[in-house]
């Protein structure tokens, strides 16, 4: 067993966490691959993420060679917060181990009591507010960017807000897929790019991204560009061997 808790009071929570995580009063956020809960300990709600255990190989992996998910979501959010970079609390991360294996770890954050994700401002034309939302998520994107920090996960649902004194204030989540690295152009455009397919949306980010910064539009674009078929190239790839193992899957 490995954990760390940014607050002494929070080991015995983390010692115990299966147990509150099966509590049947929780509710339950999201349950696939991984499954996130809010629990409560002593007076307040808390996020916690367990995380699948992985395949045999990476049961070695992550016993002894590269940091769990759950340890990367921990550091990453205190480097963030260090950056003065919105993202949930960290509370800490447990690991549960054998001799020669990786069992299974949980994440621990503090509740943000978001409005919404930022995907449900791309799917809705009408949403209120829409534009401002949009502008200053760019913003916010623009500033992530200059800090060096590449989300590699920038997806729409991982993207929170909430509105407080006429303002919105962005929190990204998923955070253990991240680097810390000088973002040069090409990179911030990729991750621009995985928002949305729509093309009005996609001229919007750009013209908002060009005001902020010192690269001429037609740079942007054109990495824009680039970085949207590299994109759909991708999906579509994923798509294709998805199906494939759907033929030949054995019930």
């Amino acid at each position: 067993m490995k954990y760390q808790a940014i607050e002494n009071r929070y080991i015995a929570f983390l010692k115990n966490i299966k147990r509150y995580f099966e509590n049947s009063t929780n509710r339950t956020l999201f349950q696939k691959r991984n499954t996130i809960k809010i629990v409560n300990f002593e007076t307040d709600n808390y996020v916690v993420k367990s995380f699948k255990i992985p395949h045999f190989l990476n049961r070695v992996v992550y016993r002894f060679f590269r940091a769990s998910k759950a340890k990367r979501s921990y550091l990453n959010s205190v480097k963030l917060l260090e950056l003065k970079i919105n993202t949930p609390k960290p509370i800490g991360y447990i690991e549960f181990t054998s001799i020669f294996f990786f069992q299974e770890s949980f994440y621990v954050s503090e509740f943000f009591d978001y409005d919404f994700e930022i995907r449900a401002v791309f799917k809705d034309k009408k949403f209120p507010d829409r534009e401002n939302i949009l502008k200053e998520f760019i913003d916010f994107s623009y500033t992530l960017h200059k800090k060096g920090v590449y989300h590699i996960d920038y997806s729409p649902g991982n993207i929170l807000v909430k509105k407080e004194n006429n303002r919105y204030i962005f929190s990204i989540i998923d955070v253990n897929r991240m680097k810390f690295i000088e973002m040069p152009i090409e990179l911030c455009m990729q991750s621009l790019a995985k928002l949305t397919k729509d093309k009005e949306d996609n001229a919007k980010i750009l013209e908002f991204y060009g005001a902020l910064s010192d690269e001429s539009m037609l740079e942007l674009k054109n990495c824009f560009t680039n970085s949207l078929l590299a994109e759909k190239n991708y999906l579509a790839k994923k798509k294709r061997i998805k199906k494939l193992k759907n033929i030949i899957r054995i019930d």
